[in-house]
């Protein structure tokens, strides 16, 4: 190992001493410096060479005990020994026999041990203090003491007094095994500095501030994320930065706490504390900080970093074609709407664009650098549905990701969730539905931790919804939950004007061919009802370009076209929502049977508790099998009514559940019950 010259720096107590460990330090080719000094003088040049970076300090007796009162480093002390003691003894008795020792305890326990072995017999005195040494001085003349064996400590007095002092002499040996005993020091205090050092990094590497608190609540370490997020100037007390009870409770029963919220000055930090523990007593406490806005802008931004490039929104009111009156004031509607945070209901027929309008009052909102996640609510099974808006955990349902997933509304935390097709979601998935926009919290299917999200929803459907309602299809809750701002898209046929503007868009759109067409064919095209909206426009145009042989597209290429159409439409099985299926049939053949006996029971004096006779005609409050309908005649009637349906859809379930207005799994579980077979 490589020394620095002041690492170590030997404080001698006598010129003799001085000389001695010169001659060592020589001899075993080191270089540290040697100063000679006591007490207050040692002091100051120890502080001084601390200062300047020495680490270990090797001096002698009383000065040695005194600095390792005051100095934070190391002190080893040059012992006295036996041979010390015996050629002092031998210099002092060649003066007199008359030989007394003053000094402090090591060398007064050197001096004790020589004269045990020598079975000498002279007088010692233990010091604990430089004024002792005048006084049992004194002490030592008036027992006729002629030479007395002591430090540098005792010269002066000894000069006072005009009595011979013969200086502690030093051992070679015992001053390399003291500077063995500070170079191990130094390799110690070496290692313990580099491993401060690499832990001091560590914790300053860290986004979180941390402090280290004894047991009386003296801060012990505090990193420099913890220093600039408390303000922190020196404060001794953690009380005096940090003023919760919670550090304190941890402190006194070693009950860790975490993430709790306070506030630090005007900053609101979220706070953990862990006990100190050595075999089992708490010690201390370390103390993690993070403040309460940069969690936020974490949590968000792992958020970012999950979503695909498919969770934002493309579209701006920019993208919205057309100048007609209707739709100006459409949009000039839905930019108002964009600057709120209300949930919207965007109403209108299939194609007219209700997934252009959302993702442009998304990138117009102040959301508008967060996730756009948008979902079809018709396209997905129920189940698979579920799992998709509100997440799972691993484990939570056969097939299930084995480190879980996230759904669209912790995806869509801080941005814009999009529920399209929201009149085609079950009655089960809305109720769930319902409570995430009540309480702005979702909760994985499987998991029992709650998550608080915070997203604006937009919704779209193409159905009449207050229809849906009172068939009984949709909740009215839900429904006022959704429709706090309502926008509904006029269909193509009511903005004729714009479809010449979106000819030309969807013309000028195609890089790879160039079309013409006539004013008679865009004409044409302008006075078509255009049932499938503006989707049905630009699929129109793709087929032109498609069959484009060159010349401008006349309006008998157009009309062919468009007769086409009309004419593959006028061969699929046209099917009257208003009038029955046989499905429906036979449910209202068992509906009248039911009328049937409660008109028989009314005859005999019972009122029916199902059905109630309003305006002369039979009103079905509930669909409940009365008493008096035999069980075993019921479920052959929902046995032959379960297997028309399943014939009617080609064995396909959720055909068939849906004919029936039942869920597929309350399907599936009546086939278990009546043992109907596919």
């Amino acid at each position: 190992m490589k020394y620095l010259r002041n690492d170590i720096i030997l404080i001698s107590t006598s010129s003799s001493l001085s000389e001695r460990i010169k001659e060592v330090l020589k001899h075993r080719n080191l270089d540290f410096p040697v100063f000679e000094a006591t007490m207050d003088t040692a002091y100051e040049i120890a502080t001084k060479s601390i200062r300047l970076g020495t680490k270990v300090i090797v001096c002698r007796g009383g000065t040695a005990s005194y600095l390792r009162d005051k100095v934070d480093v190391p002190v080893v002390d040059i012992r006295h020994g036996f041979i010390d003691i015996h050629m002092s003894m031998e210099k002092a008795l060649k003066v007199s026999p008359r030989v007394g020792v003053i000094g402090y305890s090591n060398l007064c326990e050197a001096a004790s041990d020589y004269k045990k072995i020598m079975n000498s017999n002279f007088p010692i005195a233990e010091v604990s203090n430089d004024t002792d040494i005048e006084r049992k001085l004194v002490e030592f003349i008036e027992l006729g003491i002629e030479v007395v064996i002591g430090g540098l400590q005792l010269s002066e007095a000894a000069k006072k007094y005009n009595i011979c002092q013969i200086m502690g002499e030093a051992d070679p040996a015992a001053i390399n095994q003291s500077l063995n005993e500070a170079l191990h020091d130094l390799k110690i205090e070496n290692e313990r500095k580099e491993k401060f050092e690499t832990i001091n990094s560590i914790l300053n590497c860290t986004s979180e501030g941390i402090v280290g608190i004894e047991k009386n609540g003296r801060i012990m370490h505090i990193n420099d994320i913890a220093k600039k997020m408390l303000k922190y100037t020196n404060q001794d007390y953690i009380k005096e930065i940090i003023p919760t009870s919670l550090l304190f409770d941890t402190l006194k029963t070693g009950v860790p706490h975490f993430n709790e919220l306070t506030n630090v000055g005007d900053n609101s930090v979220v706070i953990c504390s862990v006990p100190i523990a050595v075999e089992g007593n708490t010690i201390g406490v370390v103390v993690t900080i993070q403040e309460e806005n940069k969690i936020q802008t974490l949590d968000r931004e792992i958020r970012k970093k999950h979503l695909s490039t498919g969770h934002i929104a493309k579209k701006t009111f920019k993208d919205i074609v057309g100048n007609s009156k209707k739709i100006n004031e459409v949009v000039d509607r839905a930019v108002k709407y964009s600057k709120t945070d209300s949930t919207i209901l965007i109403l209108g027929e299939t194609g007219v664009g209700k997934e252009v309008f959302a993702q442009s009052i998304h990138n117009h909102s102040v959301r508008k650098n967060q996730p756009f996640v948008a979902i079809n609510c018709a396209a997905l099974p129920e189940n698979i549905l579920e799992s998709e808006l509100f997440g799972y955990v691993k484990g939570a349902f056969t097939g299930a990701r084995n480190e879980g997933k996230a759904g669209i509304f912790e995806l869509a935390h801080m941005g814009t969730v999009f529920l399209d097709e929201i009149g085609e979601i079950s009655t089960n998935v809305q109720v769930k539905l319902l409570r995430v926009l009540q309480e702005k919290e979702v909760s994985r299917i499987g998991d029992d931790k709650i998550f608080p999200i915070d997203v604006r929803v937009l919704a779209a459907s193409n159905k009449n919804l207050i229809e849906e309602i009172r068939r009984g299809n949709f909740r009215e809750d839900l429904y006022y939950r959704l429709c706090v701002l309502e926008l509904e898209i006029p269909p193509l046929r009511e903005r004729k004007d714009d479809i010449s503007d979106l000819l030309n868009f969807f013309i000028s759109n195609n890089k790879k061919r160039k079309i013409e067409i006539s004013q008679d064919a865009i004409a044409l095209l302008c006075n078509y009802e255009w049932p499938g909206n503006v989707r049905q426009l630009s699929n129109i145009v793709e087929r032109l370009l498609v069959n484009y042989d060159g010349g401008a597209i006349n309006k008998d290429q157009v009309a062919e076209l468009l007769k086409n159409i009309d004419y593959k439409k006028e061969h699929f099985q046209y099917v009257d929502v208003n009038s029955p299926s046989k499905t429906e049939e036979k449910l209202i053949s068992l509906i009248e049977k039911i009328i049937i006996i409660n008109d028989e029971r009314q005859k005999d004096g019972k009122q029916s508790k199902y059905v109630k006779i309003e305006n002369n005609q039979p009103k079905i409050d509930s669909v409940v099998i009365d008493e008096a309908v035999n069980k075993t005649k019921y479920e052959h009637w929902e046995i032959e009514i379960i297997k028309d349906a399943l014939r009617e859809s080609m064995g396909k379930r959720e055909q068939a559940a849906e004919l029936l207005g039942i869920s597929t799994t309350t399907l599936w579980r009546k086939m278990k019950k009546l043992n109907i077979r596919l």
